[in-house]
């Protein structure tokens, strides 16, 4: 795609959304008058499309705004701008399709990285889970049954004093 570095002059007479350039600059990027260009301030990324005026009383290298067009870039009189082609339709939403698939792939297997660790962080927890539970399972296994065998002998000495030694029951 063509394009060409213009320094910026506001315009006397405000028309936003329109630029005027001189008829030498149209071949350079490869459009006539009445199409669409695209002004890019390459420092913040900001973009401005407008229609194309030529103009033979507009200097060579320059490329008149509007005030507000101005600002929406956030450049000022006399600060270069690289004016462009703007591309049809059909080729922005295939850049913008092809962009968001970009940024979904990414966030995708970012998504899927951060899942894999949340799932082998719960796994590692329901291990560790597992390990602590069979350990005061056993423990409190062994108090039951120390318990019951001590309630048990309890139990015995209980019957054989009631007993006495001369009954059997």
């Amino acid at each position: 795609m063509q394009e060409v570095r213009l320094t910026l002059k506001k315009r006397a007479f405000p028309s936003q959304g329109r630029v005027r350039l001189n008829i030498a600059h149209l071949p350079e990027i490869g459009i006539l008058e009445g199409d669409h260009v695209d002004l890019v301030n390459e420092t913040n990324g900001k973009t401005v499309t407008t229609s194309v005026i030529a103009d033979t009383m507009v200097r060579e290298g320059q490329v008149r705004v509007s005030d507000e067009d101005l600002k929406t870039l956030g450049l000022n009189d006399e600060d270069e701008v690289l004016v462009r082609k703007t591309p049809p339709l059909g080729e922005k939403i295939k850049k913008a399709a092809a962009d968001a698939n970009k940024s979904l792939s990414k966030s995708a297997k970012e998504l899927d990285g951060v899942a894999k660790k949340t799932a082998d962080g719960m796994k590692a927890g329901a291990a560790k889970a597992t390990e602590t539970v069979k350990k005061e399972t056993k423990k409190a296994s062994d108090k039951i049954g120390k318990a019951a065998a001590k309630t048990a002998n309890t139990v015995k000495k209980t019957v054989k004093k009631a007993k006495g030694s001369k009954d059997d029951l």
